[in-house]
């Protein structure tokens, strides 16, 4: 048996014990034994059968009464990532309302009202030329490309009520998904569902978090981590002056960085003459 064979079937195994490890602890919640390893595995199988994303019976009956939830950004991939992406540049124009985008609205009839007062805060912004067309229902939230997607489903206990996902193609993004998790949100509170609208659709022009502390004094915009929704239920101002430095400016650059007690230090900077002169080292976080 050849060097490269053993690497590989030793790179294997690890695979294959890491995977069964982790199915062990979190899929069969961690059985003591034979009996309860099959048990937990029928009962495994049994969800997968009947889970549908358009299935409402199995949600929070009371929504997010009594949660704290501030614990629901733990498992935000984006938590720590403070890259900033704009859209590719066919769809934006720096002379002429900055990004032009089509927002399809695959949303059900229960969350017309907060996808229309989030849409219509974000569009107060300069750099945003925004087109929501509402479409068919998708419960499996599919992707298009040049355009945002925005759909609700029951995604299940995932521990996130929202999530975004942009698809990155050259440092661009080429399209976007906005999600509500309806396990949380179908019979939360308007504020809770306001907000995550908010926050998930600012990811999908490609503005980041301006506080990843959701219990530190709230900064009243909706990319502000929080534990009270009310209070960061609209896009601020730094939201706005992010997204003109991103789309209504050719010579503008934007460089962030995340400090060890949490605070995020965003820079602009304007590009002239192949000279960078810093203009503004703004602290977002008090």
């Amino acid at each position: 048996m050849g060097k490269s064979t053993i690497i590989g079937s030793l790179t294997t195994a690890a695979l294959v014990g890491v995977a069964g490890f982790l199915i062990w602890k979190y899929a069969l919640d961690s059985p003591a034994n034979t009996a309860e390893a099959q048990q937990g595995a029928q009962e495994l199988w049994k969800k997968a059968q009947n889970f549908s994303f358009d299935d409402f019976t199995q949600v929070l009956e009371d929504g997010l009464e009594g949660l704290d939830f501030g614990q629901f950004f733990d498992n935000d991939p984006k938590l720590g990532d403070n890259t900033t992406y704009v859209w590719k540049s066919d769809l934006v124009d720096p002379n002429n309302g900055g990004l032009h985008l089509t927002l399809l609205n695959a949303l059900d009839d229960t969350w017309q009202q907060e996808f229309q007062d989030a849409i219509a805060d974000w569009e107060e912004s300069p750099a945003l030329t925004l087109d929501p067309q509402r479409v068919a229902v998708d419960y499996d939230c599919n992707r298009v490309d040049g355009v945002m997607v925005v759909c609700n489903a029951n995604f299940g206990e995932t521990g996130w009520v929202g999530i975004n996902e942009n698809e990155i193609v050259g440092g661009e993004i080429y399209s976007s998904v906005s999600k509500m998790n309806e396990y949380y949100l179908r019979n939360a509170e308007y504020d809770h569902r306001r907000y995550t609208m908010c926050h998930e659709v600012g990811h999908g022009f490609g503005l980041p978090h301006t506080d990843e502390n959701p219990y530190n004094t709230n900064l009243g915009n909706c990319l502000d981590y929080t534990d009270n929704p009310d209070e960061n239920l609209y896009p601020g101002d730094v939201n706005f002056n992010k997204l003109s430095g991103m789309y209504l400016s050719e010579n503008r650059r934007t460089t962030r960085r995340l400090e060890s007690d949490g605070r995020i230090i965003e820079t602009h900077m304007l590009v002239v003459d192949w000279d960078v002169v810093q203009i503004n080292d703004e602290e977002l976080i008090d």
